[in-house]
């Protein structure tokens, strides 16, 4: 792997950085009296975007590879721009369940040969979606809205994922270059990589996996009914562990107990309490 030391930085700011979120509860919560956080958030954000932005050509439509660039991480870092102007619940519910999976995955996930500590691309690259992942869990374990892990959030991010990964393969397929059959594989010699043009958010998964040969609507069929499924699922868990700490824009400590409250864990395990752990776990989602 090329540029190691950068990616072992890189991963560990992030573990750290996300960590204090929890561990330094009490700091952050301070913050959410003032405004610096999501200055520097809104801030940091822009000049990620708009140097991409510039740099890329992105509203170039002679350059279909990156004409408009439907990538999962970059409507996410647009999103927690908005998300620190205007928090919502509905926000959150929508998105929040992608912003594990889109930036925590290019995060701990490695791709490509990456940047050197000198290349601003590095800084770019990795603080944006360290801080993209930062700025909604921000939001949503200090209280800014109600969101909270339950059944509404799980109906919605599924519901908005799906319509989401339909919009984008629509768009894949119309800039898919001419004479390349979106219903039809690869063909043999041909690049996967590079044969169905930009193909956003599916190539950087279903290319990543070795499947970049199936045909477009393959691929979406395997998105919407196998990886995606499995990607929200990881993402609800990890959503399930780590709910709120305070409410009221960091005012309210909520207090719970991380054997009784999260996991339901008793001391003594009998036939009654697993009965009991199983029902409550139900119940919790449900609420």
């Amino acid at each position: 792997m090329n540029h190691l030391a950068e990616y072992i930085v890189a991963l560990l700011v992030s573990v750290i950085l996300m960590g204090s979120l929890f561990v330094f509860h009490k700091f952050w919560a301070k913050t959410t009296k003032t405004y610096w956080v999501r200055i520097v958030i809104i801030t940091w954000m822009l000049v990620v975007q708009i140097s991409f932005y510039v740099t890329q050509d992105i509203f170039n439509k002679a350059k279909p590879s990156t004409f408009m660039y439907w990538e999962l991480c970059n409507i996410l870092a647009w999103t927690s721009i908005f998300l620190m102007i205007f928090p919502t619940k509905l926000q959150l519910d929508f998105f929040m369940p992608l912003a594990i999976i889109g930036p925590g995955l290019t995060i701990f996930v490695p791709v490509g040969e990456g940047y050197s500590f000198s290349s601003f691309w590095y800084y770019q690259f990795y603080l944006g979606h360290l801080i993209t992942l930062f700025a909604y869990f921000y939001i949503y374990l200090f209280g800014y809205t109600k969101s909270q892990f339950n059944w509404t959030m799980i109906r919605r991010s599924y519901t908005f994922a799906f319509f989401l990964l339909t919009f984008v393969m629509i768009w894949n397929m119309a800039y898919v270059p001419n004479g390349h059959n979106p219903l039809e594989p690869v063909p043999s010699g041909e690049s996967s990589g590079s044969y169905w043009g930009p193909n956003y958010i599916f190539g950087q998964i279903i290319n990543n996996m070795g499947l970049g040969y199936l045909s477009l609507l393959v691929q979406y069929f395997l998105m919407i009914l196998v990886f995606g499924p499995v990607l929200l699922i990881v993402s609800w868990i990890i959503l399930y562990f780590t709910r709120p700490i305070y409410a009221n824009c960091g005012t309210e400590k909520i207090k719970f107990n991380l054997c009784e409250d999260i996991l339901d864990v008793k001391t003594i395990f009998t036939k009654q309490n697993l009965k009991t752990i199983c029902k409550n776990l139900i119940a919790k989602i449900k609420v």
